[in-house]
């Protein structure tokens, strides 16, 4: 008896060795194919397999690899407008995953103005001013980071953020623009890198007006450039400002002539459609609904396609297209009985899911994001 149990335990003991004896680039490959979720968990079995794991170097290679699957993982939603989180939903089975809560002070909400490679950039939406936390978050490690207080706390007010990936600096940014009120240079702007964990006042500015307003909490993140939807009430005038994450020099991009002069209430989304920098714009005509879609094709606009909307329903923002062309939407019920539903629109079938999800009037966002391991210590 006493041979058989030390046989048995010389061969687990052998066993054990080998996989720990394993190369690292073997390793390295099958690593990148696992879940954030198991990914963890390998990370308490060896001093060694959390070394690599928690390698930037293997994260950008498990980010890269979850890039190729053309499908987000998860779904997170803001379902109301005076709570300290969000939920997180599986994208598929729209069940809820689990609740994710931020400190917060006392009656303050947040929005998310910004995401890239599975981390959010969020901060508050309501009596928002400049010493107003940044947090980054990670949804899949549950791992949230407060950013350092910025170098501009006094006589300016807030305007925006953005948050997206310096891919030659391999660093992850924030850009935060801020406006004076009585000065000539009316904008400033400052960025954060991660990798040094330190802000950095910039000489650039956006090249619109100061009574330009940028309506949408939420930037765009592609290819390197951060896009803002920014107004300028006084020439009626609807245009895109992008940021270079690279050579940090704004630009601002027209908008097709026929949205030029849209009204506050309709206007544009910018977003990524068939790996294209797009336009949602949303408009009614004798009572009914469309969605027209632009993408920008040798730096032109062009009309993609017209999307019919259902009645009392609307895009989701800023989620919008699935890569499979399913589409997100709000179904809004008559004289407010009830809460907005979001539904998974299908345009071949022309039929409409109802994923059970239920959003609050006063914060409708709806983004999707994939697994990483970013912010993992």
């Amino acid at each position: 008896m006493f041979n058989l149990e030390y046989q048995r335990k010389r061969r687990r003991d052998a066993q054990v060795s080998k996989i720990d004896d394993f190369p690292q680039e073997i390793l390295f490959e099958i690593f990148t194919r696992l879940s954030v979720k198991s990914l963890l968990r390998c990370r308490c079995v060896y001093k060694s397999w959390k070394s690599l794991i928690s390698n930037p170097d293997f994260m950008n290679a498990h980010i890269k690899r979850n890039v190729l699957k053309n499908a987000c993982d998860y779904l997170v939603i803001h379902t109301g407008y005076d709570v300290s989180g969000f939920s997180v939903y599986d994208a598929e089975e729209f069940t809820k995953r689990f609740d994710l809560e931020l400190p917060r002070p006392k009656h303050v909400s947040y929005a998310v103005y910004g995401s890239c490679n599975g981390v959010l950039c969020i901060s508050a939406t309501w009596r928002v001013n400049l010493a107003s936390p940044i947090y980054l978050l990670n949804p899949s490690i549950r791992v949230f980071k407060k950013l350092p207080d910025c170098h501009i706390l006094q006589t300016a007010h807030f305007v925006t953020l953005g948050f997206g990936f310096h891919e030659r600096g391999d660093d992850y940014k924030v850009v935060r623009v801020v406006r004076f009120p009585r000065k000539k240079d009316f904008f400033a702007v400052e960025v954060y890198s991660l990798r040094l964990d330190t802000w950095r006042r910039i000489t650039a500015t956006p090249p619109v007006s100061q009574q330009t307003r940028f309506p949408q909490p939420k930037c765009l993140f592609f290819n390197g450039f951060l896009y803002w939807i920014t107004v300028e009430p006084s020439q009626h005038c609807t245009s895109i400002v992008s940021f270079d994450l690279d050579s940090e020099v704004f630009q601002k991009i027209m908008l097709p002539d026929i949205l030029f002069g849209v009204a506050s209430w309709s206007v544009p989304t910018v977003q990524v459609f068939e790996e294209s920098l797009s336009l949602f714009h949303q408009r009614e005509d004798d009572n009914v609904w469309y969605c027209d879609i632009w993408v920008v094709e040798a730096d032109t606009w062009t009309m993609n396609r017209t999307i019919l909307l259902p009645r009392c329903e609307s895009v989701a923002w800023p989620l919008g297209i699935r890569t499979d062309n399913k589409f997100h939407l709000v179904r809004h019920v008559r004289n407010m009985q009830r809460d907005p539903i979001l539904v998974l629109c299908d345009p071949v079938l022309r039929g409409a899911k109802d994923t059970g999800i239920s959003l609050s009037y006063h914060s409708q966002f709806v983004d999707a994001y994939r697994e990483s391991l970013i912010l993992l210590n």
